[in-house]
């Protein structure tokens, strides 16, 4: 779904944010020299990308906007398409806006799906004018690390009003992050909001055996453990509706940390304790490892993840492909693209976006259409 109106409100804010309107029209006009110098203001550790850390001024402020595929990190190409919207939009003399609602789409915002804590929500999108007929429902869980990132950001509000239009029941959710807890309470969460769905079946009019899912880095890893763990007990936590549910019957994720004791980098350090905790490390690791839960009945996948890139290696998903095929599942689509980052499903949208319709119409709705 395009939203040009959005796309210049935001690439406006973020121009601002960094001096560029009214001080600098030539770097604007001039895309790359515009986005090298962004960098050279704000990418301190000269990764190549802005972190939230790392941010000022307004650009902090709506970090999760311009971090499209909210993996925590705003990237040259993420900088490179606001201005290239930017650019159209003033060709196209589009004023600037807020993100517009379809017409045939009810917005529920901020929706308790457990009490106690504001993490603890999620958007809905419901067709509007919904009859008897039982819906499929699509879930978006926004990345971030697992550490960052919000239900309401970039694509996490884009897709699922756009899949709502369609004629989907949709949820953006929030979880809590590791400042609260760890990886086994975010994945608890998610669980959590899938079984309050699957509660509110007749009020939405949703079909409960018909749940897809879809996320990029830690939101994809979280898909995949919904896909793939709904039988462990131990990973459901303490929330209610404990007589539904958490499965979902689809699962599309894209750039996926799927096998945490290969991630060096986590097995020590302020990072490993935030994200496994203090104890019984290597047991969470592989608790919360979507590699661990493979089986020959596995729900259909549709994988997605780039060559080139450096925050979750493609090695994830090819191991997590092997042991699809090594199990025998019988559904499972990879998308492994040549040259891509982290931020993969984004920079080849034209592939990944139309692959993702057909594989929920696909599995979801039993048609390709």
């Amino acid at each position: 779904m395009k939203d040009c109106s959005r796309s210049v409100f935001v690439a406006t804010v973020f121009c601002v944010s960094v001096g560029f309107i009214g001080q600098n029209q030539t770097a604007v006009a001039q895309q790359p020299k515009g986005t090298q110098w962004v960098l050279q203001q704000m990418d301190q550790d000269e990764d190549g990308a802005i972190s939230r850390s790392e941010a000022k001024g307004r650009m902090l402020a709506n970090f999760d906007r311009v971090d499209q595929d909210s993996s925590g990190l705003i990237d040259k190409d993420e900088l490179s398409q606001l201005f290239k919207r930017l650019r159209e939009a003033r060709g196209q003399g589009v004023a600037a806006g807020s993100t517009s609602l379809p017409d045939n789409v009810e917005l529920r915002e901020n929706v308790a799906y457990r009490e106690g804590n504001e993490k603890w929500t999620l958007d809905l999108m419901l067709p509007a004018g919904r009859d008897d007929t039982l819906r499929p429902v699509v879930v978006f869980i926004h990345g971030g690390g697992w550490r960052n990132g919000d239900k309401s950001g970039g694509v996490f509000r884009e897709y699922p009003l756009e899949y709502a239009s369609r004629g989907y029941v949709c949820a953006s959710i929030n979880y809590r992050l590791v400042d609260e807890g760890t990886i086994l309470d975010c994945i608890a969460d998610c669980k959590c909001a899938v079984r309050w769905l699957r509660g509110h079946a007749e009020e939405f009019s949703i079909d409960v055996n018909a749940f897809g899912a879809y996320g990029n880095s830690a939101g994809a890893h979280l898909v995949a453990m919904l896909g793939l763990s709904s039988t462990q007990d131990k990973l459901e936590g303490d929330g209610p509706y404990r007589e539904y549910s958490s499965a979902v019957q689809a699962v599309c994720c894209s750039a996926t940390p799927t096998s945490f004791p290969l991630r060096k980098e986590d097995r020590a350090g302020d990072r490993s304790t935030a994200l496994f905790g203090e104890q019984n490390r290597e047991q969470v690791m592989e608790l919360a490892s979507p590699v661990t839960y493979v089986t020959g009945s596995s729900p259909p996948f549709l994988m997605v993840h780039g060559t080139a890139d450096t925050t979750v290696p493609v090695q994830q998903s090819d191991d997590l492909n092997a042991l699809f095929q090594e199990k025998e599942s019988q559904d499972v689509t990879y998308l492994r693209i040549d040259g891509a980052g982290h931020g993969v499903f984004r920079q080849h949208a034209s592939e990944t976006v139309p692959a993702m319709h057909e594989f929920f119409d696909r599995v979801l709705r039993g048609t390709g259409e």
